[in-house]
């Protein structure tokens, strides 16, 4: 109970701190004017700076759509929805590159809308009908894919190089807590279990418009980042919580556990940071190609990272692998 309530004093603080970094850093993260470039950042600021996008501004055709489509995640309703989808038959394509992209993530929406849905039911017969048994070697895939599913749906069913990360990162990490830990079955399934919050979370914001109504709400709603960083930090407090346990449970000192946590999480960040720094014809092509997938910060943005930023994760991963696993290994032959 002390650990919950942490979570929830911590996540107002960073649901506030966050809230207060992205105003700072806003004119960084974008143009100091507004613009319709087809990135859900840009897209509702304007929307949001220019009521609505009823400015006296004549935009072209394409901006003029993305901005009904920005009012339907913004007020909902069935008549928003008919004006966003007329005026995207009427529009067909765009020259631009980037908001066409755009464009078909929101095509997406009502599939995206009605499969979360669909997940989001089928795992809540899944928890009511027992199905998650902690004994049955058929649960830890169950978990994975619903959280496969949950990150497919965020992508708009089409983001194949966000997909394939996310979920390589999920088998990657979880395969290393039973290869490096002294984890079995009924533990690694009670380990895996917290990941259901976060995806129910996500799951039932998407079911209520569509895949982009989370990117949308997280720029705009400070109650949303609250309950996204809530739903975030529950769900890695209860993981650790078990993990701790059970660790614990195996006669392992504070700083053995703490050690034992490292080699996963190392080994994850290591493999990760090395397919995306060798993903693409040059380093840095692996983040633009996430964005453009997810259109969540402006393409000039997203160039001016720095283009070693996964290598930087991978030699991360790989110094704290190294010292996990001799920490570790140091506090056993001492035991």
């Amino acid at each position: 109970m002390v650990g919950i309530l942490a979570c929830v004093l911590l996540a107002y603080v960073l649901s506030y701190a966050l809230g207060s970094w992205l105003d700072d850093r806003l004119p960084q993260l974008a143009p100091p004017v507004p613009t319709v470039d087809g990135s859900v950042l840009n897209g509702s600021r304007y929307y949001g700076l220019t009521d609505g996008g009823t400015a006296d501004t004549i935009l072209p055709a394409d901006q003029t759509t993305l901005l009904a489509f920005y009012r339907y995640l913004d007020e909902g309703g069935s008549s928003a929805y008919a004006s966003w989808r007329s005026a995207r038959r009427a529009l067909g394509q765009t020259t631009s590159a980037f908001r066409l992209r755009a464009l078909t993530v929101a095509d997406a929406t009502n599939a995206g809308r009605y499969l979360a849905l669909l997940l989001l039911i089928v795992t809540g017969l899944l928890i009511g009908g027992r199905a998650f048994r902690e004994t049955s070697l058929l649960t830890p895939v169950l978990y994975l894919l619903i959280m496969a599913g949950t990150v497919w749906l965020y992508g708009s069913l089409s983001a194949p190089l966000y997909f394939g990360t996310v979920v390589g990162a999920l088998v990657l990490y979880f395969g290393g807590l039973r290869a490096f830990l002294p984890i079995y079955n009924v533990e690694w399934n009670r380990a895996m279990r917290p990941g259901l919050t976060l995806c129910v979370f996500l799951l039932a914001t998407m079911a209520w418009r569509g895949p982009e109504l989370v990117d949308y709400w997280f720029w705009t709603s400070p109650l949303f980042r609250f309950g996204l960083v809530l739903t975030l930090l529950l769900t890695v407090f209860f993981h650790l919580n078990i993990i701790n346990g059970v660790l614990t449970n195996a006669k392992m000192t504070g700083p053995t556990r703490f050690f034992a946590l490292g080699m996963p999480l190392g080994f994850t960040l290591a493999t990760l940071g090395l397919f995306l720094e060798f993903y693409g014809p040059a380093a840095g092509t692996a983040l633009q190609q996430i964005n453009y997938e997810l259109v969540a910060l402006p393409p000039a943005t997203v160039v001016g990272f720095d283009p070693d930023a996964p290598f930087y994760l991978a030699i991360g991963g790989v110094f704290l692998l190294a010292l996990a696993g001799i920490g570790y290994f140091v506090q056993k032959i001492a035991r």
